[in-house]
């Protein structure tokens, strides 16, 4: 894993010095909370909230690595890295520890981390064969635990920065639908429509997206599902079309999705009331995103619509990526996340799919702001 291979994120908009150090003690203040003494971490978002070091790309699979380490007292981030590029200041050249193919240097670097051989509970957001022995090797009355819950109450909430991240992810993510919106044309495939995505996200400075453009037909006659894997078949005029972007700023990830019609003609009387469902009923769930409000309540709001249960996830927590709570109506076991809370400062993507024989299926997809006021629709589409 190559951690620090760009420059760092710079703008106006944000004080990235600032909005590091506030994740960093938002991170400390929960590793004390669940009573961690230090962290080990191999995602690449979770490295990123607790370093802020830029990584440009990564591709491919990779076993779990000891990446980054956060010590609680000391309250130092350690990264494993042979160079400072793109590493934030604020972590020092001297808590770098090198990458090596020997799994004795590895251990040995990791067990010169200050602070971490006399540590009692050890967090880890990755669990192989070798985490238990890497942490018993460098640390012999340690507990290995996963790391997940006080990560994620740490990314829960939101920082103005990282609200005016996702806001500016979002816009990008906008631009790149109405790229979209311009080149749909009878006879075009999903997959051009995907390049097209691609391409509109790199004339904005995007080097890739948080994930691949959605570019999904919806024929009048036949199963109406939505595909998220784009197809070579063309789209012909008069039918619904499902168009949903995605862009990452500074590692926050704003996505978007609308349904258009295809071609120059206005969409017929069913597809236009198919759409208007669509709205209607993404809207309420939007609504419905208050402080207080809980998973249940958000499902209460799309059936109050008089929709069927959505096959697609109905509501996820949005940041570095996609985050807890995830909220869908369709599981074996009953309704996911019907127990989550909606908290003050969480950023949800609420989406919305439904779809009607003889008319196709529609998709929206907005971002909401949970404020103390209420929903704030940071998408504008």
């Amino acid at each position: 894993m190559s951690v620090g291979t760009a420059a760092l994120p710079e703008g106006g908009r944000v004080d990235f010095p600032r909005l590091r150090a506030d994740r960093r003690r938002r991170l400390l203040e929960s590793m004390a909370a669940h009573d961690l003494d230090a962290v080990i971490l191999g995602r690449p978002a979770n490295i990123a909230f607790a370093s802020g070091a830029r990584q440009l790309w990564t591709a491919g699979a990779r076993p779990f690595g000891p990446a980054c380490i956060v010590v609680r007292d000391t309250g130092r981030v350690h990264l494993l890295s042979t160079w400072d590029e793109g590493v934030p200041a604020e972590v020092d050249h001297a808590e770098l520890f090198g990458l090596s193919w020997n799994p004795a240097r590895v251990v040995g670097n990791v067990a010169a981390v200050p602070g971490l051989g006399g540590v009692r509970r050890v967090g880890t957001d990755g669990f192989g064969v070798g985490t238990p022995r890497l942490v018993a090797s460098v640390a012999p009355e340690a507990e290995v635990v996963d790391a997940a819950p006080a990560l994620a109450a740490a990314r829960l909430v939101k920082s103005a920065d990282e609200v005016a991240c996702l806001e500016t992810a979002v816009a990008v993510a906008e631009g790149a639908l109405a790229v979209l919106t311009g080149v749909l044309r009878p006879g075009i495939t999903e997959r051009e429509l995907v390049g097209a995505h691609a391409a509109a996200l790199a004339a904005r400075g995007v080097t890739a997206p948080g994930s691949e453009a959605v570019a999904c037909s919806a024929p009048r006659r036949g199963p109406v599902r939505l595909r998220r894997v784009a197809g070579d078949r063309r789209i012909g005029e008069g039918e619904l079309v499902a168009l949903s972007a995605n862009a990452l700023y500074c590692g926050y990830e704003g996505t978007v999705a609308r349904t258009r019609v295809c071609g120059p003609r206005p969409p017929a009387p069913a597809q236009a009331r198919l759409l208007e469902r669509a709205r209607v009923a993404t809207a309420a769930v939007g609504a419905a995103c208050r402080p207080g409000a809980s998973g249940a309540d958000l499902l209460a709001a799309w059936q109050g619509t008089g929709e069927a249960p959505s096959p697609e996830p109905l509501v996820w927590g949005l940041g570095l990526g996609v985050e807890p709570p995830v909220v869908s109506a369709p599981a074996r076991s009953g309704p996911l996340g019907a127990g989550a809370a909606i908290t003050e400062g969480m950023v949800l993507a609420v989406q919305g799919w439904v779809s009607e024989e003889g008319a196709g299926g529609a998709l929206q997809l907005d971002v909401v702001h949970v404020t103390a006021s209420g929903p704030r629709v940071l998408s504008r589409a």
